[in-house]
């Protein structure tokens, strides 16, 4: 009797453990399932994450860009929008195209779309001034797809928001300089200078310089000695060691390379124009795709008794220059065509003036010009105080004559450039580029 008890006891125990076993079981599978829902549904919200901040990061500082390029807020925000479908239209973007409808966008919001604009980046204080030149851009509670999300109830949403704006001036040193300098003020902003006015970037041999005796404008950049380095110089080739400037009052970082140097600036310059003599060529040294060009600017059009004339230069933009804003628009044309100033074009003898196959390229005409600060006493081989460096248009080309080698630019803006940029934002001139900035309350912009 004893051991058949003995067995049947065993045979309950057996019973109990199995249905112990089960239980842990199916706990054990349900924690599977969250683990397994963890891992995919938390794996796919961190990558569409980070694609949602990628496309906003973009589109931020596409607006900035257009904003600073003078555009409205309604442009940069039609900008913006165009390069987030553009963006969106990507195969690895389909799921957010489906989350984010850009149907109907009007110049503030949609549901999931906004865009807020600052005086400064941090605080960021949303403002209706049209010169606020930072720009937040967000995108919110965007739904994405569940694998095993359901299962908990849980809905996955995602939200991206970006922060850009002009930087502070960066590190003045540059590869991409003309070796001619523009002379400016240091009390003003833009270094003194009118946007969308003519200036004289380098002058002939018969015209009062405004540095000082010997001095044609020309500058030395750094390492470089001799016409081969201003020829290259001029013609874009960029500088292998950085020329570096320093800032403040009395810094005289600028050396002045004395002489007139016709045929290297000319022959330089000119490649942008269309033209290669010398020692240059279509290959290494391309056109711009737009050379348009008004009547010449004769150099007694803008001067009075041997010196430049800032009235009689106004007067040459208006009836003889051919505009960088017609440049801009004649680019963007379906056909392109020059925009004729009132005294008409000049038209090139070597080639159409438009050309958007090779060897032509794009912004050719654009030069990154130093500002610098002259008193008409800086004889020879000197220095000149640096007050920033500045965008110009390269009016006409440059004659090869003596008196007739100075260089006329339009001075567009304050240009931006390369280098490393200060992450605290100041309103002073110099070079400067749009940057991305951490958004005020934020955690992941």
């Amino acid at each position: 009797m004893f051991t058949i008890h003995k067995v049947l006891n065993q045979n309950k125990d057996k019973h109990h453990q199995g249905g112990n076993v089960l239980v842990l079981f199916v706990i054990s599978l349900l924690a599977l399932l969250t683990l397994a829902s963890l891992a995919l549904d938390g794996g796919h919200l961190l990558l569409n994450k980070g694609r949602l901040q990628n496309l906003v990061d973009a589109a931020a500082l596409h607006a900035a860009k257009e904003l600073d390029s003078g555009a409205t807020r309604a442009q940069a925000e039609t900008a913006a929008i165009n390069l987030l479908q553009v963006n969106l239209a990507h195969t690895d973007q389909q799921e957010l195209s489906r989350a984010i409808d850009l149907a109907d966008i009007d110049e503030t919001s949609t549901a999931v779309l906004s865009f807020e604009y600052s005086i400064d980046a941090d605080p960021f204080l949303a403002v209706a001034d049209p010169d606020a030149k930072f720009v937040k851009i967000s995108l919110t509670q965007l739904s994405l797809d569940n694998f095993l999300a359901n299962v908990f109830s849980f809905n996955k949403r995602v939200s991206a928001t970006a922060l850009a704006g002009p930087s502070t001036a960066i590190e003045n040193c540059f590869t991409n300089l003309v070796p001619m300098a523009v002379c400016g003020t240091g009390n003003t902003t833009p270094f003194g200078l009118i946007h969308n006015s003519l200036y004289m970037m380098k002058i002939g041999s018969n015209t009062e310089s405004a540095i000082g005796a010997g001095n044609f404008q020309l500058i030395r950049l750094e390492n470089n000695s001799g016409a081969a380095d201003i020829r290259t110089a001029m013609a874009g080739e960029d500088n292998i060691v950085k020329t570096c400037f320093t800032t403040g009052s009395d810094n005289e970082s600028v050396p002045t390379e004395p002489g007139n140097s016709v045929g290297p600036v000319a022959q330089g310059l000119n490649t942008r124009m269309g033209f290669w003599n010398g020692p240059v060529n279509a290959d290494e040294h391309p056109r711009d795709e737009n050379i348009c060009q008004g009547q010449k600017i004769e150099v007694a059009d803008i001067e009075v008794d041997g010196v430049i004339n800032s009235e009689a230069l106004a007067e040459a933009y208006a009836t003889k220059a051919y505009r960088a804003s017609w440049y801009v628009d004649d680019n963007n044309k379906a056909i392109p065509s020059c925009t004729p100033p009132t005294a008409g074009l000049t038209a090139n003898p070597q080639e159409d003036n438009f050309s958007h196959v090779l060897p032509a390229s794009p912004g050719r005409r654009i030069m990154n010009v130093v500002i610098a600060k002259c008193d008409g006493e800086t004889n020879g081989a000197n220095n000149l105080d640096f007050l920033g460096v500045g965008c110009f248009f390269l009016t006409q080309k440059v004659e090869h004559k003596g008196q007739e080698s100075y260089v006329i630019g339009e001075f567009i803006y304050d240009c931006s450039g390369g280098g490393n940029a200060t992450l605290e934002p100041v309103d002073t001139p110099g070079p400067y580029k749009m940057v991305l900035y951490h958004v005020p309350g934020s955690t992941d912009s």
